[in-house]
């Protein structure tokens, strides 16, 4: 059914589009965190993010624990799990920082910087189609971390040309 599905794709031209992402829409729907969701204990209360080596070390260990990690909507688990929900945990479970669930209220915390001023903890957006948006995770060097459709919790290079078109804005977490 899995090659079916991407044969599909391919003949139709939109795996570049839809195989990359897979995050939110703009629309009404939301997702919330269920009463059922994990208990999310902070790792790594005290963490400076200032200290830019430190944050990208936590967060390329996020990365090894997750990597593969299926995408699920709506999912918070190792089972499956969004781009927004991937963010969500890795605040919290490598930083100790509560964060809204959703890519629509992530993208209005803390302060719009540059591309050229991320540092390694900044939070990315994607426009990646007619009210969809994307989120990702910063980790320097010009990669971001981030929740993929089609290959789960993986690296990106921030400078490929998909991501580089699809790019919206940044925004840096203010504690």
């Amino acid at each position: 059914m899995k090659e079916l599905i991407h044969s599909l794709l391919l003949m139709a031209g939109l795996v570049g589009l839809l195989g990359l992402v897979g995050c939110s829409s703009l629309g009404s729907s939301s997702v919330s965190v269920p009463s059922s969701a994990p208990v999310i204990q902070a790792s790594a209360e005290g963490i400076d993010m200032g200290d830019h080596a430190l944050v990208r070390q936590q967060l390329l260990a996020q990365l090894s624990e997750w990597k593969g990690v299926p995408y699920q909507f709506g999912g918070l688990t190792k089972q499956g799990v969004d781009c927004s929900g991937f963010i969500y945990l890795t605040f919290a479970e490598e930083f100790g920082i509560r964060i809204p669930r959703t890519t629509q209220s992530q993208v209005l915390k803390g302060q719009v910087i540059d591309q050229a001023d991320l540092v390694p903890g900044d939070l990315v957006f994607f426009m990646t189609g007619y009210n969809q948006r994307h989120i990702g995770i910063y980790v320097g060097k010009k990669q971001f971390i981030h929740t993929s459709s089609s290959r789960g919790v993986m690296l990106s290079r921030l400078d490929n040309p998909y991501w580089q078109s699809a790019y919206w804005h940044s925004r840096r977490i203010a504690l």
